[in-house]
């Protein structure tokens, strides 16, 4: 795709980014307008020169406010939650001057209803065109429409993975015109260097490129680095620098900035953000309207646990979760009042692999709480673990002590970066039984989480708790 087409589709969004704030400035002057006052009304009240250009002007205001939070930037290749955080933050700074001059422009919709709803809307609806703009970029670039051509330069597996990864993700438009591979100490010295500076001139002189992404080791290879950075540069092509801390199994990396020195962030799991608070919102909603309707059945199930076997109704337990610490999880007892005295006479009956215990026909397990694990009832009394921040609705399952310990792996601990959930991706895919793959799973949420995400494996678990797979 061309600059001049470039340039075309950002001034379309830009208009339809102003499009979409002034229609949710005018929604929400509707609903925050009284009932007694009509459609006519209104437009008689505000279709006045002074309206006209304080609403004009706040729709200038909001461009430069989105151009401050760099919205027209390219989010090609960052996950659709840094946009939706981007946004966020933009929305709710655009929106505190009508809370801040409303009373000076003597504006009466600039109400505590005015300015939720109009945030609310204008939120919804530029997210609402942004995912479609993505949907239909995504479209077109499978179809080989608005790609960009790109070098990549390297030696060995890191500079081939690249170039698979590219070719493998279609919908981010990526055509790679031609890799250029270096000798196998893969540093560029010598006269690699010079050669490989002299494709790169011959090749963007001979049409257009738009990025050269570089798999080269950022130590030994600085030379060769700079000189492609300085001839990109004055072509105006952008350059990637592919990381070669390949052994590295992290959530997210970021590119942050320090008194003009890049600094790359790695996060072990997903990084503090507006979506962290949006899933703590969640988490207390749900939960409490949770132990609210399900009451009824909490206190049947602890008469069925009574009437059933001498002990207490609830089971606590140790557990280990966010960072490492250690917190009590509550159950409804499903099993004999002593139970964990016994499981290092059952050790041998193990059917789990890997560190953790479990056996499908436990001795232990009563009839009453045979019954309540195959629906995973007796997990319920860890909403109150969710209420007291200890635990998420999702996330993975938080294990004893005794297991915790026994985990060999480092990067299997790395499920502790993130608060350990009521239910999970595991629990949903029914309950593999083999560690690794239960721990791949877990990963797999960490590294791809999202908002949405949670909500998509929720509405999962009702299903997969009705159907009993796994549990035991």
């Amino acid at each position: 795709m061309t600059n001049r087409h470039r340039s075309a589709l950002l001034t379309l969004l830009q208009l339809a980014d102003l499009a979409v704030v002034a229609a949710a400035f005018l929604a929400a002057v509707a609903l925050a307008t009284p009932g007694d006052d009509d459609w006519l009304t209104i437009l008689e009240m505000r279709v006045q020169v002074r309206n006209v250009l304080i609403v004009g002007g706040y729709l200038a205001f909001c461009h430069f406010v989105f151009q401050g939070f760099q919205l027209y930037r390219s989010y090609r290749l960052s996950p659709s939650s840094r946009e939706w955080h981007d946004l966020a933050w933009a929305v709710l700074t655009a929106t505190v001057p009508l809370w801040a001059f409303g009373d000076l422009w003597h504006f009466r919709f600039a109400s505590h209803t005015f300015l939720p709803t109009f945030a609310a809307l204008a939120f919804c609806g530029l997210g609402a065109e942004r995912r479609l703009l993505r949907l239909v970029a995504r479209s077109m670039r499978r179809h080989g429409r608005d790609l960009r051509h790109v070098i990549v330069i390297g030696s060995g597996p890191p500079a081939f993975d690249m170039v698979a990864r590219l070719a493998r993700r279609g919908d981010l438009g990526y055509h790679v015109i031609e890799m250029i591979e270096l000798d196998a100490r893969g540093d560029g010295s010598g006269a690699g260097s010079a050669a490989v500076l002299g494709r790169v001139e011959t090749v963007a002189a001979s049409q257009p490129i738009d990025e050269v992404f570089v798999a080269l080791p950022l130590d030994s290879a600085q030379p060769l680095i700079r000189a492609l950075v300085s001839l990109c540069e004055e072509r105006g092509i952008t350059v990637r620098l592919v990381s070669n801390l390949v052994d590295l199994i992290l959530a997210r990396a970021q590119l942050d900035e320090v008194d003009g020195r890049a600094v790359i962030t790695l996060f072990t799991g997903p990084p503090d953000s507006f979506g962290l608070l949006g899933k703590r919102l969640l988490d207390l909603s749900l939960s409490l309207v949770a132990c609210l309707l399900l009451l009824p059945l909490f206190l049947v199930v602890a008469i069925a646990i009574k009437l059933d076997s001498r002990g207490p109704i609830l089971f606590a337990q140790e557990r280990v979760g966010l960072g490492g610490r250690r917190f009590r999880l509550y159950k409804f007892r499903t099993m004999i009042a002593g139970a964990d005295r016994l499981q290092a006479e059952l050790e041998a009956l193990n059917e789990a692999h890997g560190p953790v215990f479990k056996i499908r026909n436990d001795p232990r397990v009563t009839r009453v709480g045979r019954w309540l694990r195959h629906l995973s009832l007796d997990e319920l009394p860890q909403m109150l673990n969710v209420l007291m921040g200890d635990m998420s609705l999702v996330g993975p399952r938080p294990l004893p002590l005794r297991d915790v310990q026994r985990i060999d792996k480092r990067a299997h601990k790395r499920r502790f970066s993130v608060k350990p959930g009521l239910t999970c991706l595991w629990q949903v895919n029914g309950r593999e039984p083999q560690f690794e793959s239960w721990v791949k799973t877990d990963m797999e949420y960490i590294d791809n989480w999202s908002l949405g995400l949670d909500v998509k494996i929720l509405l999962k678990t009702i299903p997969a708790v009705l159907s009993g797979r796994g549990a035991y």
